[in-house]
């Protein structure tokens, strides 16, 4: 039985490779598409307050009870303002998307971190965790920004001197505050919003799968979307 002889273009073999390689090597539009991608799942663990739904940590009651017009019922936990969640973003190139924000406090929330001299960020055992500060006694000067009542010479309507009270904002409103000596704790726990969803490593595959396909069909090689 004579054997089959089966010729192939080399030269437009290599071409179409060389071309199939580039396209790979350019994917800084598909680290585009990640990061967006990835940016939308951070914004729906904020929606649902951790990943899985409901997993961070709500406010203890005494920071409710702080400030209940704040704090209390429809808070939504990390937004606040919405600094934090609009601060995130991305920066894309070749090869790599990096997901982040600048924001000083950021890391706070992220990993957790706990009141104490050598400050730690988030609890590393159940000691640290229930850890407390000690708050020596001292004193200061606290100056209310509210209005407050002082005494004030004024002239009439009648062209007289006369002494009346009035609101006054201001030094005449300084205390003297003192703080007795007293144990705190205050442990903020953390609430990972910077994470991998479960659903995220199949979406970013579907990514990733879309543009080699794309790179394909534009290197000649078949399979076009």
């Amino acid at each position: 039985m004579g054997a089959e002889v089966i010729q192939i273009d080399d030269a437009n073999v290599k071409i179409a490779l060389g071309k199939f390689r580039l396209s790979l090597a350019q994917n800084g539009e598909l680290m585009n598409d990640i990061g967006a991608s990835m940016l939308l799942s951070v914004r729906r663990t904020f929606r649902e307050r951790g990943s899985p739904a409901g997993s961070w940590m709500p406010l203890a009651p005494s920071t409710i009870r702080s400030d209940p017009k704040r704090y209390g019922a429809g808070h939504k936990l990390l937004i606040g303002k919405g600094n934090l969640l609009n601060s995130i973003g991305f920066q894309a190139e070749p090869g790599s998307v990096v997901i982040g924000t600048n924001l000083k406090y950021a890391a706070v929330h992220q990993f957790g971190s706990r009141d104490r001299g050598s400050i730690g960020v988030g609890p590393r055992t159940q000691a640290m965790q229930d850890a407390t500060a000690n708050v020596k006694e001292h004193s200061y000067d606290r100056l209310s920004a509210s209005l407050g009542t002082g005494r004030q010479n004024i002239i009439n309507a009648r062209g007289r001197r006369q002494i009346v009270n009035r609101a006054i904002a201001g030094p005449r409103n300084q205390m003297r505050v003192h703080v007795a000596g007293h144990t705190r704790h205050q442990n903020i726990p953390a609430r990972p919003y910077l994470v991998f969803r479960p659903e995220d490593p199949g979406r970013i595959q579907s990514l990733v799968n879309r543009f080699i396909r794309q790179a394909v069909a534009a290197a000649g090689l078949g399979g076009a979307e």
